[in-house]
């Protein structure tokens, strides 16, 4: 017994790549005509396969339905591209099978979905934003354009062409975008030569509503351009890639009289910008790296999450005046990489901003200023500089003010003493006073928040690393993206929780051994299982279902094999 559990051990550390590579379109299923899908997985409300062009020929066509409904439906031709597919506009955490078929034969792979975190002031009281239905699929009548860098100034939509004057002056209505692979500058936007400050390579997406830009699969990319929202309601942007715009990379704003409203930022990566011609004497200096990344003005309930920041200058801006209302914003699960300021910096806001990690900040973390309330909850701080910035910015009259709850702050130099407090109860409810004589203090706004859940700080680094920014090229499997391991309600009781700054560890999914790891042993131990040499306790059962099928079989192990591979 003993040789034999040996010579398994060997044969898979030696073949695991190759195994996973054979088994991949069982990613979350099982099964897939014999070596013809190479790959297939769910990501956020959508799905993927790949495949072998010689088993499946030319002329592809590819359809999907839940498991066990029979109703299959067609996938547009626009989002098969070579030998993949992605299908978004699926249900969050369900099954679906493919059936893909060409001329020289088919296949079909089970897939799992995962569910987009909808948490925030954006759906705090509203439903459905954006094109899509809270369930992850798409609503009655809604227009779809596929946008690729050969159609982008020739597509039409409400008697206009080109995507510039579509976003400028159709007011979309219930349309979904999909970009589709390298985007480059659109025609009609102000060019980027060096003689305007404000506005270079821009597009501006004007008084539109229930309005979804989204990009295709790993690979979506929006290159040397920026979008901004002028005056629109229920917008969501998710899955694309910006980065060397000369302007802003994603904005939004409006007027005293209409505001732009219930925003959705979310699992996008967004790389500093880059303007060429900063300090020539039109452009400012500060604008070699863009003029910010995510800002808004005249904006409320708006939800920043699941984004990737990297090596961003000038990050989030909320609020570029003194005069400007914005209000209501949650920030949670984004990666502020190497990023120098603005995470965000916020004038006259209320800011619930949670389970983010921040890595590297050179100038400062959250930077609170006039008037701003900011409620920092579990947010890990590494290598920050300022983590917790509440003051009188610049030119700014009064300082904003910061209440800090079981963040986490590694490595960091927390600066000088400013208008932040760190409490130790949920729902204490400190005097912060404003750092100058007539401005405002703490308001306690996080005594009445929306139904939220949390992790510790050491989780949502981890839920982080894994799942924030745009779709990866290879996809991490399995495993719900928001464990309820705390639980925060929309209101204050007399009851106060103590908090702590170590937890106890999350339970390890494929710790079939349960030795606290997951890891080759574990794999071995469920392969046994599955050749009826060994038995599972109900505890081992529980690690060893990946799937949560409520069944331990080959999809388990197939699971876990891709598990140690992405590890």
């Amino acid at each position: 017994m003993k040789s034999k559990e040996k010579k398994m051990k060997q044969t898979f550390a030696a073949g695991l790549a190759a195994a996973v590579t054979a088994l991949s379109c069982t990613v979350t299923g099982i099964h897939a005509e014999q070596g013809a899908v190479t790959e297939c997985g769910g990501w956020f409300e959508s799905a993927y396969a790949e495949w072998d062009a010689n088993a499946i020929g030319g002329n592809v066509s590819v359809s999907y339905a839940e498991n066990g409904s029979g109703a299959f439906q067609q996938a547009d031709a626009e989002l098969i591209r070579g030998t993949r597919v992605d299908i978004p506009g699926l249900k969050g955490n369900t099954q679906y099978t493919l059936h893909i078929e060409g001329s020289a034969g088919s296949a079909d792979c089970t897939v799992q979905t995962m569910a987009y975190d909808r948490t925030g002031y954006a759906h705090d009281g509203f439903s459905d934003i954006g094109a899509y239905m809270d369930d992850g699929t798409l609503k009655p009548d809604v227009t779809v354009i596929y946008v690729t860098n050969e159609n982008k100034d020739t597509i039409t939509y409400n008697g206009k062409t080109g995507l510039y004057n579509i976003f400028f002056s159709a007011k979309p209505k219930k349309v979904l975008f999909r970009f589709v692979g390298t985007i480059d500058v659109p025609a009609g936007t102000v060019a980027n030569d060096g003689s305007h400050n404000d506005g270079s390579n821009m597009l501006y997406l004007q008084n539109s509503s229930e309005v979804t830009v989204e990009g295709i699969g790993p690979n979506t990319n929006l290159i040397d351009w920026g979008i901004e929202m002028k005056r629109c309601t229920s917008c969501e942007f998710r899955n694309l890639w910006l980065g060397h715009y000369p302007d802003d990379g994603i904005a939004m704003t409006g007027n005293e009289q209409i505001r732009t409203e219930h925003i959705w930022i979310h699992n996008n990566t967004i790389e500093k910008g880059y303007n060429a011609f900063a300090g020539n004497g039109h452009v400012d200096a500060d604008k070699a790296d863009g003029d910010g990344s995510l800002d808004m003005k005249w904006a409320h309930h708006i939800t920043v999450s699941y984004n990737q920041f990297v090596n961003c200058h000038k990050t989030s801006l909320v609020g570029g005046r003194i005069d400007q209302e914005q209000d209501y914003i949650t920030y949670h699960h984004n990666w502020f990489n190497n990023t120098e300021s603005r995470n965000p910096r916020a004038r006259n806001a209320h800011i619930h901003s949670f389970n983010n990690y921040f890595l590297s900040n050179s100038e400062y973390g959250i930077c609170a200023s006039y008037n701003s309330k900011v409620f920092s909850e579990s947010n890990y701080f590494e290598g920050a500089n300022n983590p917790l910035y509440a003051i009188n910015m610049g030119k700014d009259a009064y300082s904003g003010t910061i209440k800090s709850y079981h963040d986490l702050f590694v490595n960091c130099d927390m600066g000088g003493t400013l208008a932040y407090q760190i409490v130790t109860e949920r729902n204490a409810q400190p005097s912060i006073p404003n750092l100058i004589e007539g401005g405002e203090g703490y308001d306690q706004f996080d005594s009445s928040l929306y139904a939220y859940q949390t992790q510790t700080p050491e989780e949502a680094k981890e839920t982080v690393l894994r799942y924030a920014g745009r779709m990866p090229e290879n996809v991490p499997q399995g495993g719900d993206v928001i464990p309820a391991e705390t639980t925060t309600t929309t209101s204050v009781t007399s009851e106060t929780t103590t908090a702590t700054t170590v937890t106890e560890p999350a339970a390890v999914r494929g710790d079939v051994n349960l030795d606290g790891s997951a890891d080759l042993a574990d794999a071995v131990a469920l392969m046994q299982y599955l050749l009826k040499e060994n038995d599972l306790t109900d505890a081992q059962a529980a690690k060893a279902d990946l799937d949560e099928s409520g069944r331990i079989n080959a999809a388990d192990l197939t699971l876990l094999k891709r598990m140690l591979l992405n590890n």
